[in-house]
């Protein structure tokens, strides 16, 4: 049971906020991308529980395995623990399971799933980790999902996202708006999706670029704070902030 599937990172370009109101200029530029439309496509909610050791013993095997839900459909996901720049194509593992099943009930096939994964053998008991895993993060997203549809034949998914991060070690939790941005159909059309997320970076200043898979972006702004460095974050984005007004100014 469960399927292999490659996923070109090409294909897809995450963002996140820094603003609570981000998406009045994304619309804004139907004005400024002629023969461009946004056409609303629906709303897609979706959860996501990160599981490892006490100790991160899969993450520190070069693994995330993970449970995703959206809407009825639900199944164990498993990847490789690598940045989005860091490779052009990922493969992925994915087993469709029941609504109430646990890691438990499907750590055989799970075990199959992550030994494709990898050339190399694993030096630790796969199987006896995976029945010892333990929730680590929790993501819980609700989008909004439009078609961007252009007169030259490209097609993308646009996905307006509210997400709630919840880390049950350090029992922080964050709230953020982002947008993910999904080429449609074939290669020919890389070059203009490309065009369109650099013209997104050009004027909707509101966004940065997330390069991180979803696991290490929830875990770097869930973790433990340090008092100095949550005052230099702080610091930052106040400067960001302004260096958004000022922009917004002129």
């Amino acid at each position: 049971m469960g399927k292999f599937i490659e996923l070109k990172n090409d294909d897809i370009v995450k963002y996140e906020a820094l603003t609570d109101k981000p998406f009045e200029k994304v619309f804004a530029l139907q004005n400024i991308l002629k023969f461009y439309k946004f056409a609303f496509a629906g709303t897609v909610r979706s959860s996501e529980i990160f599981y490892d050791t006490p100790n991160d013993l899969l993450y520190k095997a070069g693994v995330v395995l993970s449970r995703v839900q959206e809407d009825d459909r639900v199944f164990f996901k498993v990847a490789p623990s690598a940045s989005l720049t860091n490779i052009n194509t990922q493969k992925i593992f994915s087993h469709k399971v029941g609504i109430k099943d646990t890691l438990k009930d499907h750590a055989f096939y799970l075990v199959d799933g992550i030994k494709g994964l990898f050339y190399t053998p694993f030096s630790i008991d796969v199987e006896n980790v995976i029945k010892n895993a333990v929730p680590k993060i929790g993501v819980f997203t609700n989008a909004n999902v439009y078609k961007v549809i252009s007169g030259t034949g490209f097609r993308a998914f646009m996905c307006h996202e509210e997400t709630k991060y919840e880390n049950y070690e350090t029992k922080r939790k964050h709230r953020s708006l982002g947008m993910t941005i999904k080429m449609l159909g074939p290669a020919q059309y890389t070059s203009e999706f490309v065009s369109f997320n650099d013209t997104i970076k050009k004027y909707c200043k509101e966004f940065i670029e997330i390069h991180d898979n979803t696991y290490e972006h929830a875990k770097k702004i869930t973790r433990k704070i340090d008092a100095k460095q949550a005052k230099k974050d702080k610091k930052q984005a106040k400067l960001k902030l302004q260096e958004l007004k000022s922009q917004k100014d002129e």
